[in-house]
């Protein structure tokens, strides 16, 4: 089974952060939106400039994430997946957050079921009401 994750679920593995961790072995095919690339890096300059690592730290974490990125198949955000998001969800979403479980969306419809990793509460439900099935919360 394919795997899609989240930004949430990507910067878990890059801190190596409690609880279940994205599966990112060889011989599972993961996925994310291209979004996650800008959410991800934006999250380590906010940890940088609160201070909350050193310039050293978080310059390897740059190299990390890159390399995590490098293994992941990054979908470009299409016309059909801004439809998808654009359609009404049963709960309250976020516009990033139907990006995310748009692009899931579509890759089911390419590859076959899936598993949507995310840590947040708010995008499982997202998730959850559009059929996917969930891991990571």
């Amino acid at each position: 089974m394919a795997l899609y994750a989240d930004s949430s679920a990507l910067l878990r593995v890059l801190f190596a952060g409690p609880g279940e961790r994205l599966p990112l072995k060889k011989g599972r095919t993961a996925a994310t939106s291209r979004i996650a690339e800008v959410e991800t890096f934006r999250s380590l300059d906010r940890i940088r400039l609160q201070g909350y690592l050193p310039d050293d730290r978080i310059a390897r974490k740059h190299k990390e994430l890159s390399d995590i990125l490098s293994r992941i198949h990054l979908v470009p955000v299409s016309d059909d997946i801004i439809a998808l998001a654009r359609q009404p969800f049963a709960v309250s979403v976020r516009a990033l957050d139907a990006i995310h479980v748009a692009t899931a969306q579509m890759l089911v419809g390419e590859v076959g079921p899936i598993e949507f990793w995310t840590h947040d509460a708010r995008q499982a439900t997202a998730a959850l009401s559009r059929g996917l099935e969930v891991r990571g919360v």
